[in-house]
């Protein structure tokens, strides 16, 4: 019975460690989501994009810029120029979304993403230079230097009239998000945007970087009462509000099926110490008919509880940290981009998250210790010391 009551005080230090191992990798994976999403959306789209409705193109005024720029809460702004266009190269036809930005403005929020070649829209051998995202440069079979056309579709029944620009890949970057920007998004420089599409002088609508992200919202409707119709400004929280909302979903979701984990491992707690009250009925017996009085019990199995507890959520952070570690620095699961937006399980470790979590798994471990010390507590000696 000893050698069997041994192995149950594993299991239940297994299961305590598995319960919290599980628990915590699935808030730091969780965490690595919604970290890298916010940093792939507003490393591209920044904070605030400023549009205008039915995206129509304006005239390039710098008051409506210095007016965004002294606003409280912004940081930075730049003007650019978007539209949809169509990309021509030796083999293949594509249709892509073209952003004329400032270099020295707005070209920074693409450095952090580059894969090949530099982050710079700058002409390469004569021919104006154009950022493109992996996905499409593969589909395209196109590499750094490569040249591509472009045309500026603003009409389908004059595409033969319709103004076209040869331009030279300068670099080309990877955000893991396909759907939305590495098979979609080109980059040039404003006026190069803006004589593909006949719009010289004009713009469709402004990047604005916060000092403060918690505080987009507010900076939002500052921005809609100071310029007014026909801007429209809107957060990244709000442009990709569906993604957001997905992380949201499981956050709530995934920690309560996986937390159900360590109520499981409750339940072997309770089992094994019921055992061990079985066991030890005649010494308990001897120890209360020696005066040992109902607390000095209560405290024997207490104690059990809290050493499965505090071993099985020890050895659970360990499992944890190294998990998220070898993931964090060797990404071995990798994901498909297209659908996750991203190219490999995200890993973000918060202290607290271990902390938390551990501590949940050893308040358990000595809740689940009280039904067993209750019943050992009260066994009457004599009974205890007959007992067979």
């Amino acid at each position: 019975m000893s050698r069997f009551l041994s192995f149950m005080t594993i299991v239940s230090i297994g299961s305590v460690a598995v319960g919290v191992a599980a628990l915590i990798i699935t808030f730091t994976i969780l965490d690595g989501f919604e970290r890298e999403l916010r940093s792939n959306i507003i490393g591209l789209s920044a904070h605030i994009r400023v549009s205008t409705f039915r995206n129509q193109a304006l005239k390039d005024d710098a008051s409506t810029l210095s007016k965004i720029q002294q606003l409280d809460g912004v940081s930075k702004a730049a003007p650019y120029f978007q539209q949809e266009a169509i990309t021509i190269t030796r083999d293949n036809i594509e249709g892509v979304i073209v952003k004329g930005i400032v270099e020295e403005k707005g070209i920074y929020l693409l450095r952090s993403k580059l894969v090949g070649g530099e982050a710079s829209v700058d002409s390469l051998e004569g021919k104006p230079g154009i950022l493109v995202g992996k996905r499409f440069a593969d589909k395209m079979g196109l590499g750094v230097g490569d040249k591509l056309v472009l045309i500026g579709v603003s009409d389908a029944q004059d595409l033969m009239n319709a103004p076209k620009i040869q331009f030279r890949i300068t670099g080309i970057y990877e955000t893991g998000m396909a759907e939305y920007y590495d098979d979609l998004y080109v980059f040039v420089d404003l006026p190069i945007a803006q004589r593909l599409f006949r719009s010289q002088g004009h713009v469709n609508g402004y990047d604005v970087l916060c000092t403060d992200i918690e505080g987009i919202e507010d900076t939002v409707v500052r921005l809609q009462q100071a310029l007014g119709y026909p801007f429209d400004p809107q957060s990244v929280f709000s442009i990709f509000r569906n993604l957001f909302v997905w992380i949201d979903l499981q956050r709530e979701l995934i920690p309560l099926v996986v937390g159900s984990l360590i109520f499981i491992s409750v339940f072997n707690i309770v089992a094994t110490l019921l055992l061990f009250v079985i066991e030890k009925t005649q010494e308990i017996g001897i120890l209360k008919a020696l005066g040992a009085s109902r607390q000095s019990i209560l405290r024997i199995f207490i104690m059990q509880g809290l050493i499965i507890g505090t071993v099985g959520a020890g050895l659970g952070s360990l499992l944890a940290f190294a998990f998220s570690f070898l993931q964090a620095q060797f990404k071995f699961f990798s994901l498909p981009d297209d659908i996750y937006y991203m190219t490999s399980v995200p890993i973000y470790m918060k202290p607290e998250v271990f902390i938390l979590v551990s501590g949940l798994g050893v308040l358990l471990a000595l809740l689940s210790a009280a039904i067993p010390a209750w019943l050992g507590s009260r066994l009457q000696p004599l009974r205890s010391i007959r007992f067979y």
